[in-house]
């Protein structure tokens, strides 16, 4: 689904102020690093590296893993539909609602795509699982130990864990070096989230060594622009979080327990800082119209998210001076 998601500002022609409809922290400070692409231009005129490779050393030594454990990505999206086109032709089963593309990269791929609540809904002839964990858009953790007694019984299925906003939430996860023991499972990871570098499409899979090599035969070369690369490096080399975890979730909190105060909203419990959140009986369509004319104020409509309807609509904390700013003015139009 190229149209529909959040983040949609180039869609609309009114200066968006404040963007609660992509889940990623916009205040976070980019200069060093705009500095440091804008000292390396020059790699334009080079070809990059086919296969990111400085990045995946970085990687692999950073997590203290081989490097055939790890495969960079043009985000986790481009992850998404390389695993896709590997299994081509299986059943897939998505734990829903959550992110539309593991649905569109599996639907093109032939996959016979069926939804569930839960785990514990999946069917025994199911060849391969998606899994958002932190999920988009609930913000919700599945239990590291129910995953784990899912996949130990479930060997000939392959789970795959979309980890993105793993750096957003103090719920326990797999590790990198946990999840490489297991010949089923790939997790997804977002370099784009834990960073708020959207525009640089930046992300990686590890596994299993067989596993990642029979993905990888589908990647394409050079899926890794030189700039990205020169940024990837630079991030890793500091590795450093654009957020004060704790502060932020404490916000989170402290925004929703206001959010909830509103006659005709409700707002859904979230382990990160990004939640649901459901109007009685309007749109969230008009909602988001309004918020974009009269405060340049843009959220995510959540209607075309699977199992979801025209009521829900999804946010993520930004500062405290931004979420007041919202809180105010959804009073005003309800």
């Amino acid at each position: 689904m190229i149209l529909g998601h959040g983040d949609d500002i180039y869609s609309h022609s009114i200066n968006i102020e404040s963007n609660f409809s992509s889940n990623i922290y916009n205040k976070s400070d980019l200069s060093g690093l705009q500095k440091f692409l804008c000292d390396h231009i020059s790699s334009i005129h080079s070809y990059p590296e086919p296969d990111a490779s400085s990045v995946v050393n970085r990687l692999a030594a950073l997590h203290d893993v081989a490097t055939h454990n790890i495969l960079v990505t043009n985000g986790a999206t481009e992850a998404i539909y390389l695993i896709a086109q590997a299994f081509r032709g299986v059943k897939s089963t998505i734990v829903s609602p959550t992110f539309s593309e593991y649905a569109d990269a599996s639907l093109i791929n032939g996959h016979n795509v069926l939804y569930v609540d839960s785990l514990s809904e999946i069917t025994e002839d199911t060849n391969l699982v998606w899994l958002c964990n932190p999920n988009n858009p609930t913000g919700t953790v599945t239990d590291k130990k129910q995953l784990i007694d899912y996949i130990k019984s479930h060997p000939s299925q392959y789970i795959i864990i979309d980890q993105s906003y793993e750096h957003f939430t103090t719920k326990e996860l797999f590790s990198i070096s946990e999840a490489i023991q297991y010949k089923n499972v790939l997790l997804l990871h977002s370099m784009t989230k834990h960073y708020a570098i959207p525009g640089l499409r930046l992300g990686f899979v590890t596994g299993n060594e067989k596993l990642l090599s029979f993905v990888s035969k589908f990647c394409m070369p050079w899926s890794i622009n030189g700039l990205a690369i020169e940024a990837a490096k630079y991030l890793l080399q500091r590795n450093e979080d654009i957020v004060n975890l704790t502060d932020y979730l404490n916000e989170t909190v402290r925004f929703q327990k206001a959010l909830s105060a509103i006659e005709g909203i409700t707002v859904y419990p979230s382990d990160t800082h990004f939640f649901l959140c459901r109007l009685k009986d309007r749109k969230a369509s008009e909602l988001k119209e309004y918020l974009i004319a009269n405060y340049g104020i843009l959220i995510r409509d959540a209607a075309n998210f699977q199992g979801l309807d025209e009521r829900f609509f999804r946010l993520a904390t930004q500062s405290e001076l931004e979420n007041e700013r919202l809180i105010t003015a959804i009073k005003e139009w309800i």
